[in-house]
């Protein structure tokens, strides 16, 4: 069966983000960023739409109780979930779904592909970080958190990293660009049918 989304995770502070520069400048792989809905304010140069859709907190509740949500979670006092009309969305336009989502909302997304029997449709990585000592020191040198966020951050990360195993692929996030392109052979192998699609459609018309 093809496979039709990315779970990208892994704990708070283990350079998600910088992994996935790369990975969204290499317009071959077809990567397009799902937008999470979040109930937290925006933060300064983040715009509705592009980085998150901002809603209330009813908004929220109103799509929960309509089933709209493929998974969702509660993380420190915001909601984050995704729609389901936002992977059908980025699938119409022959794009690849790329959700960076916490732990728990991945084990939602696994659970509900596994229940009808699709599990072989979802793509998940787990970013890890080289050592927990690593990670430690990276969470505590942004200098922008209290002791008190901190530790909370390093418990749960502690908890995410022993679900690891859930996961189909594991990358350890030692040098950014050893990782991203790691993450870029396993979506060229795992995604090859969606990424071929466009070249084999332009060799059809040139033919």
């Amino acid at each position: 069966m093809a496979k039709r989304l990315i779970i990208f995770t892994g704990p708070s502070g283990v350079g998600k983000g910088t992994v996935e520069e790369p990975l969204f400048k290499d317009k071959s792989l077809k990567l397009k960023l799902s937008v999470s809905m979040t109930t937290r304010k925006p933060r300064s140069g983040e715009i509705d739409g592009v980085h998150y859709y901002f809603v209330t907190k009813n908004t929220f509740e109103a799509c929960l109780a309509d089933n709209r949500l493929i998974e969702y979670s509660q993380h420190f006092n915001n909601y984050y979930g995704t729609l389901y009309s936002e992977i059908d969305r980025i699938c119409e336009q022959g794009k690849i779904p790329f959700l960076e989502i916490e732990n728990h909302g991945a084990r939602q997304i696994l659970n509900y592909y596994r229940k009808l029997g699709r599990e072989d449709e979802i793509c998940s990585i787990f970013l890890m970080p080289p050592s927990f000592v690593e990670l430690e020191k990276r969470i505590e040198g942004r200098m922008t958190e209290d002791e008190d966020l901190i530790s909370k951050r390093l418990l749960k990360a502690h908890e995410e990293i022993s679900d690891a195993e859930i996961f189909q692929y594991v990358v350890i996030n030692d040098d950014v660009q050893r990782a991203a392109n790691e993450i870029k052979e396993i979506v060229s192998k795992e995604f090859a049918e969606v990424i071929n699609a466009e070249k084999q459609v332009s060799a059809g018309r040139k033919a």
